[in-house]
């Protein structure tokens, strides 16, 4: 391990930027694999296609034009020449660039012809001269230029470096994979995409590798949980069921089957029921609720948000409040003395559903027979919070509710003792909702568009990923679009503005007016993802969408489409080159699982799902969907480990047995 500062390119200012980025060591330095590569190469003009990228070189016909489409959103727009063709280059906040692109400069373009040859929408714009064809590691080093850190790390690999082998030698033979020391070299330097590709999957092995262990250890820890089991009575939750004003999908039955069965079991449940925006998952979890309290038990729903609880109260109230079951809410909201007095009734058996926020969980909670817990939103809960609640009782049966689906495959590798329950039928009468990816630049055609809507005398959701302007940032804020849509429609129409920061009554005060159509056009931040339920609502605008996970969006977009009207959903990106192709499946399909796995496939687990306190692992290369082949290589190597004498596999047994505490999976 060497110092930073003795690396020649190195100074104080780099080196401060590098720990920040927890880089302290060369050895560190050399752990820091690229993100990504980017392959070099020219494409041939006359082979060029509508919306194909394509990497050209051409010359500057003209000097270039600045375009400024709102605050921090420009266009800069240059007419290039390439084989006597001369046509327009577009590229999105690089006005910097203007005074480089000097006529007959030569340049390589790449990007796409979209709508037609006449007009070219570039991802990048460089000099051709600065050019470099090749493999180009990408390291994406914040602070750092690329070529800045490919110099460093090029001068670290000419040193004389040794590294201890982290894995048995079995494996690497088994799997045909490179040693620590060949994968460093290679994996910063590759000469081929051959190389690239078996340094990955040495990488991803380990991590994979190390992950299973670690399940395979907390198997070996875990002994299973005995609890009562629930002698609720059938007759009043068929009669129940007999009185719902509708019939329950076959996907609600079956899931609503699974968690009778548990509940009659000794077995503690530990199942996650995953359902789509709008399936009906609430309608389960409260037949559920009813069983448990005809067997004598206390039931506690948790939510994440205050809106999601409020929500659910007036849900079960409905429903519940005239078979005599007593429901309470607790929320963060509530003074002291309500607080009190709702934790007094939980303690002597006067509340038999308590409804909550995190307030659930506070020490002074103390229940007195919490038979069954439902955690709503699981993902959003951390670990440490998920097993609070599960504490409030002797061994309560849980279950975890999600609208973020996570696909069979990846939900085993994770929860292996979990069970696992789907519904993806939709209520009948649902219409698909119509999705559509639009550049910013066309917002006044898509304001026409929606006027028609709200002269239906229907509702519409604007989405902004923040509160605020920002100097640096360029996704546009909710105060922003406020200034612009007032301009545009407040002569004609109401529009009301919901955030996290607004105290807790103006929040209400704000969704109550919306329910009640008091209010056409609500602009808000994602506070309103999960938990509102405005079934006139048939717009949603989505702002700078390309900023949120596709999962969210889904969910967003789930806010419409609540009734049998049909609904439209607008995705208003920035850059539309840059968007459309990640977006295309949110227009492709309204299959919230179908979204999670494709979004799942190209960010990852750990992305899509939050932190670390998620329970689910980050990984820096492998992806629990796209390398399920190797998983399941590393489960069955991990279960050679767990016995295994050779040096490697103990100190990967022993790490693993070490971290399971604060690993800190269900």
């Amino acid at each position: 391990m060497g110092r930073l500062i003795d690396i020649k390119g190195i100074g104080p200012k780099t080196v401060q930027k590098l720990n920040r980025l927890n880089i302290k060591t060369t050895n560190d330095l050399l752990f820091s694999f690229p993100s990504k590569y980017e392959t070099h190469k020219i494409n041939d003009f006359s082979s060029k296609e509508l919306d194909k990228e394509l990497t050209l070189v051409a010359k500057v016909y003209k000097k270039p034009r600045i375009f400024f489409i709102r605050r921090n959103l420009d266009k800069l727009s240059v007419q290039v020449e390439i084989d006597k063709v001369i046509f327009y280059v577009h590229i999105f906040n690089r006005r910097f660039l203007s005074k480089s692109l000097i006529p007959d400069t030569e340049i390589v373009i790449t990007g796409r012809f979209l709508k037609n040859f006449a007009s070219f929408t570039a991802s990048n714009i460089v000099l051709k001269k600065n050019y470099k064809l090749g493999i180009i590691p990408i390291y994406g080093f914040k602070e750092i230029k690329e070529s800045t850190s490919n110099k460093i790390i090029k001068q670290i690999l000419s040193f004389d470096y040794s590294i201890s082998e982290t894995l048995p030698g079995w494996a690497l033979d088994k799997h045909k994979i490179p040693n620590i020391n060949s994968l460093i070299d290679i994996i910063h330097n590759p000469k081929t995409e051959e190389d690239i590709y078996i340094s990955k999957k040495r990488i991803i092995y380990e991590e994979l590798l190390n992950f299973a262990v670690k399940i395979q250890a907390l198997k070996k820890l875990n002994k299973s949980i005995i609890t009562i089991n629930k002698k609720y009575d059938i007759t009043i939750v068929k009669d129940f069921i007999k009185t719902l004003p509708f019939v329950l999908t076959k996907d609600q039955q079956l899931a609503t089957n699974d968690i009778f069965k548990d509940l009659k079991s000794n077995q503690q449940m530990n199942r996650l029921l995953q359902g789509d925006v709008g399936s009906g998952k609430t309608i389960v979890s409260i037949i559920a609720s009813l069983a448990v309290v005809t067997a004598k038990f206390q039931v506690a729903i948790m939510a994440p948000t205050l809106v999601l609880a409020k929500q659910h109260f007036a849900t079960f109230s409905k429903y519940l409040s005239s078979y005599g079951i007593r429901i309470g809410l607790l929320t963060s909201e509530m003074k002291i003395s309500e607080k009190n007095a709702v934790a007094e009734a939980i303690r002597n058996n006067q509340i038999d559903i308590i409804i909550g926020t995190h307030s659930l969980i506070q020490e002074s909670i103390d229940f007195h027979n919490l038979g069954f817990a439902v955690i709503d939103e699981q993902h959003r809960f951390g670990v440490k919070q998920r097993r609070e609640l599960r504490l409030k009782g002797a061994t309560p049966d849980i279950l975890l509710m999600s609208a973020t689906p996570i696909p069979r495959t990846l939900a085993i590798s994770i929860y292996q003792d979990i069970d696992l329950s789907f519904i993806k039928e939709k209520p009948v009468g649902r219409l698909p909702i119509s999705t559509d990816v639009v550049a910013y630049e066309d917002l006044d055609l898509l304001l026409e568009n929606i006027k028609t809507e709200l002269d239906k005398n229907h509702q519409a959701y604007f989405i902004c990923p923040k509160i605020l302007n920002s100097e640096t940032s360029t996704k546009i804020s909710v105060n922003e679009l406020y200034n612009i849509l007032n301009t545009e429609l407040g002569n004609q129409y109401k529009i009301g503005v919901l955030h996290g920061k607004m105290i807790e009554p103006e929040k209400t005060s704000v969704l109550d007016k919306f329910y009640n159509n008091e209010i056409d056009i609500l602009i808000s931040t994602t506070v309103v993802e999960v938990g509102v339920n405005i079934k006139n609502a048939t717009v949603m605008v989505i702002l700078s969408a390309d900023s949120f996970g596709l999962a969210q969006l889904h969910q967003l977009r789930g806010r419409i489409g609540r009734d049998s009207f049909q609904s439209y959903c607008y995705l208003v990106v920035d850059d539309i080159l840059e968007a459309k192709d990640r977006l295309k499946i949110l227009k492709e399909t309204n299959d919230g699982f179908l979204i999670s796995e494709y979004d799942l496939t190209i960010r990852g687990p750990g992305e899509v799902f939050g932190s670390i306190q998620s329970g689910i692992p980050i990984f820096k290369m492998a992806n629990l969907i796209n390398d399920q082949e190797i998983l399941a290589q590393a489960f069955e190597d991990a279960t050679i480990i767990m016995d295994a004498l050779d040096v490697q596999s103990k100190r990967l047994r022993n790490k693993a047995i070490k971290s399971i505490e604060s690993y800190n999976l269900d």
